[in-house]
């Protein structure tokens, strides 16, 4: 079973991509039922983060192996609060000056805590990528949030929840854990502008 929900298009866009999709060579090869089927794959697909993190390199001014060792040394000081995780950078199979880096998730077994922060859809896609939440991102956090508080971090996926509420239960997906660097108050109640 996939770890996030089939992505949701609005109607006509995901119409308009249905029938692009149903072309002649596809119908042909796995006939109307086959084709619906493969469509549906595409758009369960389409809400998963990608397998890797490519990096395009210029080696004008070093070498593949120096900035794949570069990327190493510094992907193990960001983890080094982590088990020890062992990333491997490979070359890309057809294009010289382009590494792949391994996505290291999604971890379906991490801890969820009952303090619950709910972020915006791209906020969300953004913390997938590695990204950190920010301030703006955030549209919904328990009433007694404050700093230093373990939270698990959800995407609200169909962008329903209102800004500033204390608890969310609607469609959401779990993104990871953190800790809360402001308290509640500081995120929506703040004359000052966001961090």
């Amino acid at each position: 079973m996939p770890v996030f929900p089939k992505i949701s298009l609005r109607p006509e866009v995901e119409h308009y991509l249905r029938n692009v999709f149903k072309n002649t060579e596809l119908l042909n090869a796995f006939g109307l039922e086959g084709t619906e089927q493969k469509f549906e794959v595409l758009l369960t697909r389409l809400s998963q983060p990608p397998g890797f993190t490519t990096v395009r390199l210029n080696t004008h001014l070093a070498s593949v192996e120096c900035i794949r060792d570069l990327l190493t040394e510094e992907i193990q000081k960001q983890l080094k609060d982590l088990r020890k995780c062992d990333v491997r950078i490979l070359p890309h199979p057809k294009l010289p000056d382009v590494l792949l880096i391994p996505v290291i998730g999604p971890r379906e077994n991490l801890a969820r805590y009952s303090s619950e922060v709910i972020v915006g859809v791209q906020c969300g896609n953004a913390v997938l990528r590695g990204a950190h939440v920010f301030a703006p991102g955030i549209v919904s956090a328990p009433k007694f949030m404050k700093a230093g508080d373990v939270v698990s971090v959800f995407s609200d996926i169909d962008g329903k929840c209102t800004r500033g509420a204390m608890e969310f239960q609607g469609n959401k997906v779990f993104v990871g854990n953190g800790i809360a660097e402001m308290k509640r108050s500081s995120i929506f109640c703040s004359d000052k502008p966001l961090k």
